[in-house]
């Protein structure tokens, strides 16, 4: 690592750890859940199909997948090396501990865009059979597709944040998702803003009594702050986490 510029070295030392890691071929499989399940209605009854990628797959995209696949890839960054005793090897070699931080960041956000981003195009292209002629079809395949990895970006410098804070990260990270995301989007006013998913939610071009569950009690903000906010937000948390990365102590003992 005693390249001018260490950080591609890192990126690509750790992406290609990352694509032998047990952990992401279980994620591999947990991608292709919403494609067979899109299948499987697509064979039952092809009209259905498009109804059911619109009410429960992008749910369970949004809601479920993508923050999921965040919070454990970000929360891993610092965790994996403290639980197995490595985060000293990278600390000590000639490297700002930045460039450690954002190789390991951009290997796993690759990694979880590549994961999103295969399978949600496949249940996509399933589900829009039909329609694969139409440009609209593919406008709405990209808004859908960039919204996903805005998603993906802000939630797992987030969950990198707090991995780099705390040890047990993965644990509030849960509450995170399937508590404050999960339930404050529906409450009505202001305060559904204070949620990564509703700027998400905001960008995405369901028509009205379309979208099931996923926009109940929406009330949706302007595309350009829907944008900016979590672009924002994601790079805030990002510098948070190299703060707080450069200037911990760690302790490596098994009851850090």
């Amino acid at each position: 690592m005693k390249s001018a510029s260490p950080l591609p070295v890192v990126f690509a030392a750790f992406f290609r750890a990352g694509l032998r890691a047990k952990r992401t071929r279980v994620f591999i499989l947990l991608a292709l859940v919403p494609l067979l399940l899109t299948l499987l209605v697509r064979v039952v009854d092809p009209k259905e199909s498009g109804d059911f990628f619109t009410k429960v797959m992008l749910s369970l995209y949004f809601q479920l997948l993508v923050p999921v696949l965040a919070l454990f890839f970000g929360s891993s960054i610092v965790n994996d090396e403290l639980d197995g005793k490595t985060l000293v090897y990278l600390t000590t070699v000639p490297v700002r501990r930045r460039a450690v931080l954002l190789g390991k960041y951009l290997a796993a956000l690759l990694l979880a865009a590549l994961l999103v981003a295969g399978g949600f195009l496949l249940c996509f292209l399933v589900a829009a059979f039909g329609r694969l002629g139409e440009a609209a079809a593919w406008g709405e395949l990209g808004v859908f597709l960039g919204a996903a990895l805005l998603a993906l970006f802000c939630y797992s410098a987030l969950f990198t944040a707090l991995g780099a804070f705390m040890k047990k990260s993965i644990l509030a990270g849960i509450f995170f998702v399937f508590g404050w995301e999960s339930v404050v989007q529906y409450f009505p006013g202001v305060t559904q803003k204070f949620t990564v998913i509703h700027w998400i939610k905001s960008l995405l071009p369901i028509p009205p009594g379309e979208g099931g569950f996923l926009i109940f009690q929406l009330q949706p903000s302007p595309p350009l702050p829907s944008v900016l906010v979590p672009l924002a937000a994601g790079a805030l948390f990002l510098w948070l986490a190299v703060l707080i990365f450069e200037r911990k102590e760690y302790i490596l003992s098994d009851n850090a």
